[in-house]
């Protein structure tokens, strides 16, 4: 996250004493100087979450110990001081974390959800509203279990969420794996609150795309669909991009809750990784690190797009001799400064990604001083 003086903040996870104990480290890097780790603490099992709220405030969100207690850290002074709170709600308990993720809008509202378990699923969530300067907990069951969650708080006590169907193989139906990951992903759904004020709110509820495994009993396919970012544009259209790994890449649209479109992206040279925003002028920017993790590849709008479907070749920006990777857990995706995590759009974006033990830092001017080019300025 970037501060509006240019400071920018990060974190990372590190082994820790256990899998019930991982130790998250916060990183600050003040403009013209260095990163340094200024706050560290104990994780839980999960990488924790960071936003940028009002007025530049900094809030963290951690699991310690995985006791089913979150904390909520949070600095008002560029990070030179943090408060510390429990947030309140029946969190998911008995050494079992499940998964949270955190959104924020422009205007300071912040919405935290953690996943429970297969079979039903559940939303755990906690609103803050900066009308009531309070968080309130709520809960919503679901026919079975979605994850990785990307969160929407609206301006009318609304809430958008999309998340990915992450349940093991038999709640389908489909043979069970005897050794290794029961799991399957292989949905894609779209979730509205309209009222988020009562405690279990209405939530509405579109499938965006399920795909059936070809092969109901090879239990090694099981990344089928998964979402790897979404988005909500300037015209207030819902942006999905999930990988369908029979046939690759996709972007759907959704507009009050119906689907406008759903397209295959053929020229994104690697689905597993890829990201999409705006610049300040609303042209739509597709990014994502290569297979090898060699490139950085940066895919503009063309100029008759109006919608981040029309896409022209990529700029690819050597990132060799500070690499990528491919591994699903130790090579995360770029993550960078976005309205959901709090930021306005800017031509200018900050970033990370992930090599197992190495964190990368990345800044690109996406218009590329207007050239429909961009460049990358990449310090380690």
């Amino acid at each position: 996250m970037r501060t509006a003086r240019g400071d920018l903040f990060m974190t990372y996870i590190s082994q820790g004493d256990g899998l019930n104990d991982r130790q998250w480290h916060l990183m600050h890097k003040a403009p013209n100087a260095s990163w340094q780790e200024i706050k560290a603490g104990n994780a839980g099992t999960e990488p924790i979450n960071i936003v940028l709220g009002k007025n530049d405030s900094i809030h963290l969100f951690a699991w310690p110990q995985t006791t089913g207690k979150l904390q909520h850290l949070y600095s008002t002074d560029n990070g030179k001081t943090f408060s510390s709170e429990w947030l309140d709600g029946t969190w998911q308990q008995g050494q079992e974390q499940g998964y949270s993720s955190v959104g924020v809008n422009d205007r300071g509202d912040m919405v935290l959800i953690q996943t429970a378990e297969d079979k039903p699923g559940t939303f755990f969530w906690t609103y803050y509203s900066t009308e009531t300067n309070k968080w309130t907990f709520h809960q919503n069951t679901l026919d079975l279990r979605y994850t990785y969650a990307f969160l929407f708080p609206g301006y009318h006590n609304d809430l958008s969420i999309v998340a990915t169907r992450d349940v093991q193989r038999h709640f389908l139906n489909l043979p069970q794996a005897q050794d290794g990951n029961p799991w399957i992903f292989n949905e894609v759904k779209y979730f509205h609150i309209d009222d988020v004020t009562p405690k279990s709110p209405h939530i509405d509820q579109v499938v965006v795309k399920e795909v059936k495994p070809k092969d109901p009993n090879d239990t090694n396919d099981r990344d089928i669909t998964y979402v790897t970012d979404s988005y909500i544009d300037t015209a207030g259209r819902m942006h999905i991009l999930y990988l369908d790994e029979y046939n690759g890449p996709h972007q759907a649209i959704l507009e009050n809750g119906k689907i406008l479109k759903d397209v295959l992206m053929p020229n994104i040279s690697y689905g597993q990784k890829v990201r999409i925003t705006q610049d300040t002028q609303g042209h739509f920017y597709l990014i994502s690190t290569d297979e090898q993790g060699n490139h950085l590849n940066i895919y503009p709008g063309a100029p008759d797009d109006t919608d981040g479907t029309i896409i022209e070749a990529p700029t690819r920006i050597d990132i060799s001799h500070f690499p990528g990777c491919s591994d699903y857990d130790f090579c995360h995706s770029p993550t960078f400064t976005v309205p959901r995590n709090g930021h306005a759009l800017s031509d200018i974006i900050d970033g990370v990604y992930g090599n197992f033990n190495k964190e990368i830092y990345f800044r690109i001017n996406l218009r590329g001083n207007d050239k429909n080019g961009a460049q990358s300025f990449t310090l380690p």
